[in-house]
């Protein structure tokens, strides 16, 4: 990779995660308690279906993968992480889609994980369907 395409994914990479709250790992941590779930998370992080990025050396995680009521990490964020990865593709750019207003939702989908009701998911599959033409 060159220095001016380095330089220009280091841009765009400051501009998504500048509208993503984040989290500490402490947090994160009393977050999910420290019993069952700990271990559930600990698993997500090793098979990579917990998205964590490095800002100036410490661990952040985003704060949208997490359903605060049930104290837990969003088993449909969970879906859609493991659906891009299976179609390849790299955390910025399933950052980029999750922090963009999408048609469906009427909303940024990391906006809308917090609704039980929408439907993230769905939207997120049929974004990553490939297309098909005649």
């Amino acid at each position: 990779m060159t220095g001016r395409r380095r330089a220009h994914r280091r841009a765009l990479r400051r501009r998504i995660l500048g509208g993503v709250k984040m989290i500490t790992n402490a947090e994160a941590h009393d977050l999910l308690g420290r019993s069952d779930a700990a271990l559930s998370w600990s698993s997500l992080l090793k098979e990579g279906l917990l998205l964590r990025v490095r800002i100036a050396g410490n661990r952040r995680y985003l704060a949208f993968q997490f359903d605060l009521t049930n104290r837990r990490v969003d088993p449909r964020f969970v879906q859609i992480v493991a659906a891009a990865r299976a179609a390849e593709w790299s955390d910025l750019r399933l950052l980029n889609w999750m922090m963009r207003p999408h048609f469906d939702l009427d909303e940024v989908p990391a906006d809308a994980l917090r609704d039980p009701e929408s439907d993230v998911l769905a939207a997120f599959l049929r974004e990553i369907e490939p297309e098909c033409h005649g």
